[in-house]
């Protein structure tokens, strides 16, 4: 998770899908990705900003925030979601099938690890035991955490309820850009 200075712009949204799409990638496309080095400043604001879901009424909490010289941004574009809506699919589709809100840094890469491997877009009881394969590092901290991190997800929500949550299909691209759009009209409404 990001280190966040008290004084910061507060994002709402409708719900945790969103907050994790925000939280786990598109804070990170405006602090240091897709829009880092844009004319318009107000990405410093974003990527250190809190998000708030299932507020109403959603948008951003900020009173500088205005000052910038804002044009809006579309978190639902079709350059960016070719770099990176894959594993926000990954990410999204987990945490829809769950109603998640949060997922940590760790769970999140396991997760994305895990359906890289996928063959024929299925994610596979053999994709997440691989990555739990490759992450068995004791001796390195790193990986030793992410694997601590990825098996207590295992423990809480079961393997086949995680594959289920991976292969779920009645949370596709389509529904994360309804998810996305969304997410775009609260970053304009301040």
């Amino acid at each position: 998770m990001r280190n966040r200075d008290t004084n910061t712009a507060t994002v709402r949204v409708a719900n945790g899908t969103q907050k994790v799409l925000l939280d786990q990638e598109l804070f990170g496309q405006f602090s240091d990705g897709y829009w880092e080095n844009s004319r318009n400043r107000s990405w410093e604001v974003l990527g250190e900003a809190e998000v708030a879901n299932e507020a109403n009424p959603v948008g951003v909490t900020f009173s500088e925030y205005r000052t910038y010289d804002y044009k809006g941004y579309s978190v639902n574009n079709k350059e960016l979601l070719s770099y990176v809506g894959d594993r926000m699919l990954v990410y999204s589709r987990f945490a829809n099938y769950f109603k998640l809100s949060e997922i940590s840094d760790n769970e999140a890469s396991f997760l994305e690890y895990a359906a890289e491997r996928t063959i024929f877009d299925t994610t596979t009881k053999e994709n997440l035991e691989s990555v739990l394969t490759d992450w068995n590092r004791p001796e390195d901290k790193f990986w030793f955490n992410r694997r601590t991190s990825a098996l207590g997800l295992i423990e809480t929500y079961g393997m086949d309820e995680i594959l289920n949550a991976l292969n779920d299909t009645s949370y596709g691209m389509k529904e994360m850009r309804k998810d996305l759009t969304q997410i775009t009209k609260a970053l304009k409404t301040f």
